[in-house]
């Protein structure tokens, strides 16, 4: 069984993640660039998988990034490839997607993701992500 909560603390390269068994409760905050993407990521696929098994009846992803390199917009991409599988099953899945004001870049990721699922995406304009 997975543990319930998951958190990994945010570096110049990697974001904060925190994931809640609970509560259905994904967050991811900061940038992603990590030397070994495959590596950081493994850790939230597994808790993931785990999660996927048995999810609440809605699950809320927190995007509050400001910077995805092209190995972590794959693994995102991933990420909301699995996501996707439940909303089909019948469970609801909102990613409120987080960006600076400005940041059109960020806001036209969010977009593109939008586009490939079917996922309830709400797009968050804020001053200041973090």
């Amino acid at each position: 069984m997975a543990t319930k909560h998951l958190h990994i603390d945010r570096t110049e390269t990697s974001p904060q993640i925190d994931l809640d068994l609970e509560h259905g409760m994904i967050e991811f905050i900061g940038r992603s660039l990590p030397a070994n993407s495959e590596d950081f990521y493994s850790r939230v696929y597994r808790w993931l998988d785990e999660y996927l098994r048995q999810p609440n009846k809605e699950t809320v992803v927190n995007m509050k990034m400001d910077y995805l390199d092209t190995s972590s917009s794959k693994h995102f991409f991933n990420i909301f490839d699995k996501l996707n599988a439940v909303s089909e099953r019948g469970q609801k899945v909102q990613v409120n997607w987080h960006y600076e004001t400005g940041d059109e870049e960020m806001a036209e990721t969010g977009k593109d993701f939008q586009s490939f699922f079917n996922l309830d995406f709400d797009f968050v304009e804020v001053k200041e992500l973090f």
